[in-house]
Parts: structure tokens; sequence; C-alpha cells
């Protein structure tokens, strides 16, 4: 990858343009971190670049980006840029400008260093060396002007913190909390990504902690701020409140996580403020899986999750305590949840949810995964061949087409796992026993 950068880069000063690595992969190499991708920043204009490659795409034309593939890598080459009258999001108008005005138009200081990977140079106009050395996030000029100009940026200082195990410069700190309400007038897809890059990340749970800090939870997630100060059973849950319980969860997380289970950790008590019940016995939640799952599904439809991964939460969520009563359950029962192509990530949140509880007792939780590995490795789990179709049902027990055969098609499938019937015979025979009932 940086070998085919480093070919843009001198396929663009050979035609006599400048061009230089930016942002985000500068910082990474010097941190000694891992580089996922690399941009690149160049005096050429859209219309040169794509004169010089031969493949490109208009990705961003009206600020000045363009998509260079080559070597079946994808490259953003951006022209130098300055920008101004903003509407809270983007510039509504740009001008083609100097390296130095574009590192002046950046968000962090970090983000805002060039390299030159022919000369083998750093180019940094805005002092992102030095805060890089003292592990500060900074805003670039003024912080108020910066937020002003693209208010996701408090999220993207939250975020950039937190992954980079670094603090706040105070102004910047203050700026972001002053202008915190601001974070509303973004679409719900722009906040969804940034919060999504925040869970990828070991730090998230860390990162949900500043939001908090800084006011922009109860903008975003006013639900999970309500967590804040309401009791648990003290009996089971020494950690504390339920908002240090579901930090601490999502905190127990391993580092690499999946998006899905990041958020059902963090979202898989937030109906509990609206279950709470007391009475002499103490604390009592009833039903609180099944409300958490229902104001998750609210709030992943409001910051536009797409179908799939919205299924996914809602679904661990709402099971998470289900889990618990795995040994008590039929064995039909029991086999659809072992089979299910989440459950392994149920396993993770129920591991995670113990672990963000004081004291932690992984007995039962031990047992049941023993029993899902047990019967994996005896062939238990997969589906048992199908006796009778939906069609076969309806011409054998003389039933109509309708709701009703689905149901007995479910009636028959449990049979099978339990052993209640093992030919076509006995299948018609259990069915219509159960009709009769």
């Amino acid at each position: 990858m940086l070998r085919s950068a480093k070919k843009i880069v001198l396929t663009l000063n050979a035609a006599g343009f400048e061009a230089y690595f930016a942002g985000g992969a500068i910082r990474d190499q010097l941190l000694n971190r891992k580089t996922s991708d690399v941009d690149i920043a160049t005096s050429a204009t859209p219309k040169d670049i794509e004169e010089i490659f031969t493949k490109t795409h208009p990705i961003g034309r009206e600020f000045g980006v363009m998509l260079v593939i080559l070597q079946r890598h994808a490259f953003e080459v951006a022209s130098f840029r300055g920008e101004a009258e903003y509407d809270g999001r983007h510039p509504q108008k740009i001008f083609f400008t100097t390296v130095e005005k574009d590192a002046q138009r950046r968000d962090f200081t970090v983000n805002g260093l060039f390299y030159d990977p022919v000369k083998k140079r750093i180019l940094d106009f805005v002092n992102g060396q030095h805060d890089l050395k003292l592990k500060i996030i900074r805003f670039i000029g003024n912080p108020e002007k910066r937020i002003l100009e693209d208010h996701l940026r408090l999220l993207r200082g939250v975020r950039f913190c937190n992954k980079l195990n670094f603090e706040y410069e105070p102004k910047t700190a203050t700026a972001i909390k002053k202008y915190s309400h601001l974070i509303v007038k973004i679409s719900g897809e722009r906040i969804r990504d940034e919060l999504n890059k925040m869970m990828e990340d070991g730090s998230r749970a860390q990162a949900v902690r500043d939001l908090e800090k800084f006011g922009l939870l109860a903008t975003l997630l006013p639900e999970l701020s309500r967590l804040k100060n309401l009791p648990q059973p003290k009996k089971f849950h020494q950690e504390g409140d339920t908002w240090t319980h579901s930090l601490g969860s999502l905190a127990a997380l391993p580092q690499t996580t999946n998006i899905a289970l990041a958020w059902a950790t963090l979202l898989h008590d937030i109906g509990k403020a609206e279950t709470l019940h007391e009475n002499s016995e103490g604390v009592h939640f009833p039903g609180h899986a099944a409300k958490s799952a229902q104001i998750a599904e609210k709030i992943l439809q409001r910051l536009r999750f797409d179908n799939a991964t919205r299924a996914k939460i809602v679904w661990l969520i709402a099971n998470h305590m289900s889990f618990y009563d795995l040994l008590q359950m039929r064995a039909a029962h029991r086999h659809n949840f072992f089979t299910h192509p989440w459950f392994a990530d149920l396993v993770k949140v129920c591991a995670a949810d113990i672990r963000g509880t004081r004291p932690a007792n992984f007995s039962l939780h031990r047992k049941i995964v023993r029993m899902w590995h047990t019967e994996t490795r005896e062939k238990l789990l997969p589906s048992p061949s199908t006796l009778l179709t939906g069609d076969e049902i309806a011409r054998e027990l003389h039933l109509p087409r309708g709701p009703q055969i689905g149901r007995l098609k479910r009636i028959l499938h449990d049979a099978q796992i339990e052993n209640l019937v093992s030919s076509r015979e006995e299948a018609v025979r259990f069915l219509e026993k159960c009709l009769q009932r």
C-alpha cells in the first residue's frame, strides 16, 4: 500500500505538482501504530488528477477530492484547499490554495501533518509533532471556530483522544463542553458512524464516559444517561449503580469486538430505568430485558442503523436474561438457542455482563457453555430432516393452508429434537393428538 501511495506522489511530482501523504497516516506512523490507509494531498486540481491517472473516481469533486485506483489499492487524493461559509457540517465555498493553508483548515494538530515520501521529511505547520510528544488532542487554531465549522468535530475529538489514549488540551475540552448541544444538527448517519468507530476500539467505555462528561451523551443517548444513580440489588451488584455496571460490562469486552456485540453490551440494561420496582425485598427490574430491547430498537432507528445490525443487537439484548434459563429449558427450545447464528455473541454479552458485576459469578455461565460445546461435539445440534412438509401436513390432517400449518410444522420440529417422533407415521399420529387437545 505505501509503495503504491509513493508511486502516486512520484507521478504527481513528475507532472509538476506538489504531493504529500496527509493526515492520520503520518500521525499513526510517528506513534508506531498500524496504518490502515494513506490519504494524499496535492497542488493538482481534480481535473489535473483525472488527466494524470488512468483510473479515477470523483467521490468529492466539489471539495477537491478524487479517488485514484492504483495496483488494486484506492487512495483519496485531495487538492490543497481553503474553506469558507460553513453550514455546521460542510463548507459552502472552497478554493484551491497552498499546503500551509490546507493544514490550517483541518481539525486537530495531530491530524494536520504532511509527509514527503520522496525527500523523507515531515511538513508540520501546526505543531502537531509537539502535541504528539505531549499526547494532547488540540484543535488547530481557535477551538470554537473549528467546532462551528463542523459540529461533527465534537465527536471526533472524543474519538481521537480515547483511541490514542491522549489528554484533552484545556481549551479544546472547554469548547467541546460549551458547544456539545450543537451535535443535534448532525444527521443520525454521521453520528452513528462516529459512535461506531468509538465502539470498535478498545477504549470504548472511556469514550462513553467522556461523552457523558461533555454533555454529549445526554443529547445523543438520553436513555443511557438515565442509568446514572439508578440503584441495583446490592446482593448481586456491589459495583454500584446501573450506569457503573453498564460501563464496566462494556470495558470487559475484548479489545477487538464487533459493532453489534459492543452496542448490545452497552444497552443491555437500558430498560431498567423504566422497570424499576422496589418492595420490602429490595430493588427489582421485572421484564427489563424486553424493555431494554424495545428502547434499543428506537435508539438504533434514530441512528439509522441498517436492519440486519439492528436486528442482531435487539436479539442479543432481548435474550441476555433467557440465557441463564437454558439449563431448565425444553431440549427443543435450547436447541433453537444453541443453533442460532448469534448465540456465540450472546455468550460474550453475558460474559461481559458478569465481568461488569461485583461479585462476578461464572458458575452458571460455564455450565451452559459446557453444555453448548458438548452438544456441538456430539452433533446433536443440526436440525433434523423434515418428516412432513407443510403440504403433507395439510393433506394428511385435512387442513387448509394457513398459519396453523406453520405452527404444526414448528411443533413437529421440536418433537423430533426431543425424540418423540422418528417416522412419518409417528409424526401424523403425534400431530393428530395435538389437534385433539
